[in-house]
């Protein structure tokens, strides 16, 4: 039998594979965290942690919709309503008009990496 993954995907479909890829490593994460729950359906903090996960995970390339993407995580697996959707949207725009959302530097990867690195071998 040949080996399918030669064919690669492109366009259209690679956007469409990456977006369910972050989607499940974002809902993996926040399941490992117990915080698939109703009460963090309107919670900013939770709002500024999901976003984050995104910020981190969705690289330009991908060209994903980040917010598109937080507002189908939050309607799949917190069945928010029209209304929820609406201001959960603006409260994205919110933190993202405010800066809250960032990316990850290189400097905490590279320690976080390092500290690891020497816990597993200590």
């Amino acid at each position: 039998m040949s080996d399918l993954s030669v064919i690669t995907i492109k366009n259209g479909l690679f956007t469409d594979f990456r977006f369910n890829e972050v989607k499940t490593a974002i809902v993996k994460r926040l399941t490992d965290l117990n915080m698939i729950q109703t009460k963090y359906k309107l919670d900013n903090e939770f709002l500024t942690l999901l976003t984050n996960l995104i910020e981190y995970l969705v690289a330009k390339k991908d060209k994903i919709n980040k917010k598109a993407l937080a507002l189908e995580i939050m309607k799949d697996f917190f069945a928010a309503t029209d209304e929820d959707l609406e201001i959960i949207g603006k409260n994205i725009e919110y933190l993202h008009n405010n800066r809250v959302i960032k990316k990850v530097s290189f400097w905490k990867l590279f320690k976080a990496g390092f500290c690891e690195y020497f816990k597993k071998k200590g």
